[in-house]
């Protein structure tokens, strides 16, 4: 497979893009009512030619993740002797869902994630160290390294080193990119910082942030990420990948929110009734899937909370674009009669360089607000200053609790090395 930018629909202008889609959503009717179960059935008395204008999406039946953890097999609409790769949700939400891809699927994966990062400006004659986990039916790291492999990029499988072998990769393999969890990549910086290493004179010019996000709320650079381009003297993108949807919404050139890749997905923000929200409006993120043959879905309700940024991008594209995740709909705290959303806490604690690690617990019946804690890697005497800053960021009182960093990884589990919530209340899904 040749990568062609060319053959995406993003340089369309609105018009373009927007009567290219029906088209694709008819197809995508007409293929998934023929060939998955789940679908047949809900979409009974909708046909294809119903769909006459782009808001006409809206009438059609959401998907939830309830109905792939009852089972994904009624969805799927490939034979499985047309699967060839099988891929896992990291259980963030609940139990893992398994999610089988054809030959044709990890084609358009490859396709997805080279979109992405050549919209970062990443070439051919980049060198890429990925420090992500390639195991445990990881989607997203094997789309990593099938996009740059159809970008013909130089790639390093690092894994997730220790400092001194990660200071050895640097050395000796000489990365133009990094690709990481921003809380990884920053332990593994103030460790070499500690050792003599000076990142600035590495070489590396970009840094790509995965897993978490590298925005504040009103889109400005947080701080885990300024602190990346200081010290390694290289500007950070974001990219956010959803496994079920074997995709991407990535920054450009210009990092003014993650593009969507029109020809191969539709994204709506929408309330909790699913009727769609105007620009710069948090709601959840509904996305339905083109090309994907072996689980293909309508109006996915992914469960992440974030906005569609308004105006066009200077880049030329004209994609939707969506602003950085501000929570799960499950995750939301509420405290004193408050919402707060996740990612107001996440990015007052990464602000803080005498955090080691952390994690945010939730209980409660769900009826009198939440009980929420923070577990912190952290010596005692910063305990007060972590409480104070934290409610200044988000105007409500945590207790923060000492704890170690052996501790929260083990509070995690095994499925979410980077988890940063644990969810304990009824009806909750705990991530393990």
């Amino acid at each position: 497979m040749n990568f062609n930018p060319g053959l995406s629909w993003e340089f369309l202008s609105a018009d373009e893009i927007a009567a290219k889609t029906i088209r694709a959503l008819r197809n995508h009717i007409q293929y998934v009512k023929a060939s998955s179960p789940f679908y047949k059935e809900a979409l009974q008395g909708v046909a294809p030619e119903d769909l006459r204008t782009i808001d006409d999406i809206a009438g059609l039946p959401l998907t939830d993740r309830a109905v792939l953890a009852a089972g994904s097999a009624a969805v799927a609409a490939a034979a499985s002797s047309a699967i060839i790769e099988t891929v896992a949700t990291s259980g963030a939400t609940g139990r893992p869902i398994f999610i089988g891809l054809t030959d044709s699927d990890l084609d358009r994966l490859a396709f997805s994630e080279a979109l992405s990062f050549n919209a970062m400006g990443i070439s051919s004659s980049d060198r890429v160290l990925l420090l992500v986990g390639m195991d445990g039916l990881s989607l997203p790291s094997l789309g990593y390294y099938r996009g740059l492999t159809l970008l013909h990029a130089t790639i390093g499988r690092a894994g997730l080193p220790g400092h001194q072998l990660f200071r050895q990769y640097l050395e000796e393999f000489r990365p133009t990119v990094l690709l990481g969890a921003p809380s990884f990549l920053r332990r593994l910086t103030l460790d070499l910082t500690k050792n003599g290493y000076r990142p600035a004179e590495s070489g590396v010019q970009r840094i790509v942030g995965v897993g978490e996000s590298l925005k504040n709320a009103d889109m400005s650079m947080n701080a885990p990420g300024k602190r990346l381009e200081e010290v390694w003297n290289a500007k950070a993108f974001g990219s956010y990948a959803i496994t079920e949807l074997a995709d991407s919404f990535a920054d450009c050139l210009e990092r003014t929110g993650g593009h969507a890749h029109p020809e191969l997905l539709y994204a709506e923000i929408v309330d909790e009734k699913g009727s769609p929200l105007p620009d710069n409006t948090p709601g959840e993120l509904v996305a339905t899937t083109f090309g994907i043959e072996g689980m293909p879905l309508l109006r996915y309700r992914t469960g992440d909370i974030t906005f569609r940024v308004p105006g066009d991008c200077a880049c030329g594209r004209n994609s939707v674009r969506i602003g950085p995740i501000l929570g799960r709909t499950d995750e939301m705290l509420k405290v004193n009669n408050q919402s707060v959303f996740p990612l107001v806490v996440t990015n007052a604690l990464d602000e803080l360089d005498e955090i080691g690690d952390y994690i945010i617990t939730i209980g409660g019946d769900g009826l009198h607000g939440d009980r929420v804690s923070i577990h912190v890697a952290a010596q005692p005497s910063a305990v007060e200053r972590i409480a104070n800053h934290v409610r200044n960021a988000a105007r409500v009182s945590f207790p923060i609790l000492i704890s170690n960093v052996s501790t929260i990884q083990s509070m995690r589990g095994a499925w979410r090395r980077n988890a940063r919530i644990l969810d304990e209340r009824p009806g909750g899904f705990r991530r393990a």
